[in-house]
């Protein structure tokens, strides 16, 4: 793929592609009738809100689409796959997502 190849190219070659915040904001901009400056400050606007929330350790409940929680995960052991040496893995945080009713049966039609 060359660089700068369209996320829509890239569906039609057979790969999947991921949805860009500068997709996001052009999607917006045709739905609502922003200009595009806006629309892309509107989508980072809500990252932000969204991240803010998830780093304060809140969950976030997007209504007809999902649950965002913060879980932690606690130290385990592990090997490096490398070189296949024992080593503890340290406790830490992440964020898992739990698709709404509605999402899960869409996905499952």
């Amino acid at each position: 793929m060359k660089k700068g190849t369209s996320s829509k190219a890239k569906k039609e070659n057979g790969k999947k592609a991921n949805v860009t915040r500068k997709e996001l904001a052009v999607a917006i901009n045709k739905e609502l009738d922003l200009s595009q400056r806006n629309s892309a400050e509107l989508v980072d606007t809500i990252f932000a809100s969204m991240k803010e929330t998830l780093v304060s350790g809140e969950s976030l409940k997007l209504v007809q689409f999902g649950t965002l929680t913060v879980r932690d995960k606690s130290p385990r052991r592990g090997r490096n796959p490398r070189t296949g040496e024992a080593m503890m893995i340290t406790k830490r945080k992440m964020v898992s997502f739990r698709p709404s009713k509605r999402l899960r049966e869409l996905l499952n039609q």
